[in-house]
């Protein structure tokens, strides 16, 4: 297991499709900044429930990944979104960008071992 993500629990969880783990990759890829910056936006204008909405998605995207702590840092986004209190969410954003950047690297090296 890295320290990032549980390389077996995702192996089993996906069935060990290759192809499919590679398609999801591509997706946090390329959603993952996409729902990132929506995050920002909803922090820039104030708009908490954007905020929420778009750090519930990228949680359930993350979800996939057997990775707790990227997992918790989307989360505690969501619930700064809900609770309508963004004072401390630039900082929960960083950690949240910081956590999807190293998951999606592993998950690439990962990748990169099969391929």
């Amino acid at each position: 297991m890295s320290r990032v993500f549980d390389h077996q629990e995702l192996l089993e969880r996906i069935d060990n499709d290759w192809d499919f783990l590679a398609e999801t990759i591509q997706m946090l890829s390329t959603d993952g900044p996409v729902l990132i910056k929506e995050i920002r936006g909803g922090i820039g204008s104030g708009d908490a429930a954007a905020v929420g909405r778009a750090a519930h998605s990228l949680k359930g995207m993350v979800s996939n990944f057997c990775s707790p702590a990227t997992l918790a840092s989307a989360f505690e986004v969501e619930k700064l979104g809900k609770s309508g209190d963004l004072s401390s969410a630039p900082q929960a954003v960083k950690a949240l960008e910081d956590q999807v950047g190293l998951l999606t690297a592993e998950l690439n090296k990962f990748l990169d071992t099969r391929i």
